[in-house]
């Protein structure tokens, strides 16, 4: 059964008032973008031990790749997070960049091609559940392989461009579908709710796409997946919502998101935000289904008495 605190509608506004928040003052508006996006190395995930398991042994052939946060054994037409042997260590000093270096000493540049000994990880359990570190969000949700036994097939080298012309500029990067909301003219949107009870402007946009979800015919009892978000934030939500999960206990499969543990059908629900530390906050508040079945939505928050005001910018994506 879901659950939701004094969720309300009166004249089009939705009013959830819970325990907690700031009674009727204005809650602080936050100043930068969250979640917040962490550039350097990426995350070196290593196999812990788990006594009785043991991976299917096997040969496994790929190029190592950089996805995001983590590294990834690209093999076609598929790719999987590698968890390393413990003792395995990143440098970013080696001449050929971004090098792994493994106990026995060998040196794994981004585009060499290697060769293991592998098993791949039960898609049943999060893959956090194998390793000495946490995995970040975006490497989560996919296939994990633990690699040992490493040796290098083909070696990437570093080429010399000693007495050649320089490159021209890269061209400048697209705006970030963030960036589009941000510049968008607010004074069209349409109010869409009032989230009362709640300091945090993110956890105010999770209120309210998880209201919609559970307000729909066919998702009222959907297993939800929120990506990005801390212990305090699940615990809040889960408050107020049945059936949520972390995003590493659910995953992609046959181009749909299912919960790990079961293979019930579920949904990604992520909202990041950008605020100015002042008066406002805009949002993505995104949904995906599968490959094929996603839709996002710009937003325009505001602090009011008690909460926050959300309301749509009239930009969005689908897929």
């Amino acid at each position: 059964m879901t659950k939701i605190c004094a969720l309300l509608v009166a004249g089009g506004l939705a009013v959830a008032g819970c325990e907690g928040g700031n009674g009727l003052e204005k809650p602080t508006v936050p100043e930068g973008k969250f979640p917040s996006t962490g550039n350097g190395l990426p995350v070196l995930l290593t196999g812990k031990k788990l006594g009785k398991f043991e991976p299917d042994e096997g040969k496994i052939a790929g190029t190592l790749v950089r996805r995001g946060p983590c590294l990834h054994l690209g093999f076609n037409p598929d790719e999987a997070v590698i968890v390393w042997e413990e003792g395995t260590t990143i440098s970013a000093a080696d001449e050929r960049g971004l090098t792994i270096v493994l106990p026995s000493g060998l040196r794994i540049a981004e585009g060499d091609v290697l060769r293991g000994r592998s098993g791949n990880l039960p898609s049943n359990r999060p893959i956090a559940a194998f390793t000495n570190e946490a995995v970040p969000d975006e490497c989560a949700t996919g296939a994990a392989v633990q690699i040992d036994s490493v040796e290098v097939v083909k070696t990437v080298r570093k080429v010399d461009l000693s007495g050649r012309e320089p490159p021209p500029p890269p061209p400048p990067p697209a705006p970030s579908f963030l960036d589009t909301v941000k510049n968008h003219d607010p004074s069209g949107g349409t109010v869409e709710g009032g989230i009362r009870g709640v300091d945090d402007p993110r956890e105010a946009v999770f209120i309210h796409l998880l209201s919609e979800i559970r307000g729909e015919q066919g998702h009222r009892n959907a297993p939800v997946c929120l990506r990005e978000v801390d212990d305090r934030l699940f615990a809040s939500l889960s408050q107020r919502f049945d059936q949520l999960y972390r995003a590493g206990e659910c995953r992609w499969s046959d181009g749909g998101v299912v919960i790990r543990r079961s293979e019930k059908g579920a949904v990604f629900v992520s909202a990041n935000l950008d605020c100015n530390g002042k008066d406002r906050c805009v949002a993505e508040g995104a949904r995906v289904y599968g490959n094929v079945g996603g839709e996002g939505q710009g937003y325009d928050l505001r602090p009011v008495e008690g909460g926050w005001e959300i309301s749509t910018m009239g930009v969005s994506w689908m897929s």
